[in-house]
């Protein structure tokens, strides 16, 4: 009986230090979608928190802290489209606000930002990651989070 609770505290000591490592990389950016994996080029995406500028990637869980990446490009005043591409977004779009564009280096996909908002009040948003594909017309949700406010980028 007794090693039967030492295993079993064993494994829950275990569980904790792994779920403490885990919320350390990610720093609480949490989405266990998997649907990201079917963007050819996807490893190539960064996030960038704007306030601290860490980086981060997609992983299984949501995202982790990546190293550093001195080419990101800020997309947000400059959409880094060209405006025919952005005018066919804003179209396909769910309704949100689009607060970021910009197209994978291959030019097959445009990684985009957009922005919904769930109540009256200005800063109660969901913010969706989505990756859509002008050739079949398909939309991927790559990322998302209740007022995630992320940059990207696609190196």
């Amino acid at each position: 009986m007794k090693r039967k609770i030492t295993i079993v505290f064993a494994i829950a000591i275990i569980s904790i230090i792994l779920l403490s490592i885990i919320l350390y990389l990610s720093q609480f950016h949490f989405d266990f979608s998997q649907d990201y994996r079917s963007v050819e080029g996807y490893e190539n995406i960064v996030f960038m928190d704007p306030k601290s500028k860490q980086c981060f990637r997609l992983c299984a869980w949501g995202l982790i802290r990546a190293e550093s990446y001195p080419e990101f490009q800020d997309h947000r005043e400059t959409i880094g489209i060209p405006y025919d591409e952005y005018r066919s977004l804003i179209e396909h779009a769910d309704g949100g606000y689009i607060w970021q564009a910009v197209s994978s280096p291959d030019g097959r996909y445009i990684l985009y930002v957009e922005k919904v908002g769930i109540s009256g009040t200005t800063d109660d948003e969901d913010v969706y990651y989505k990756v859509y594909s002008p050739d079949d017309g398909t939309t991927t949700t790559i990322y998302s989070g209740y007022r995630q406010y992320l940059l990207v980028d696609w190196k």
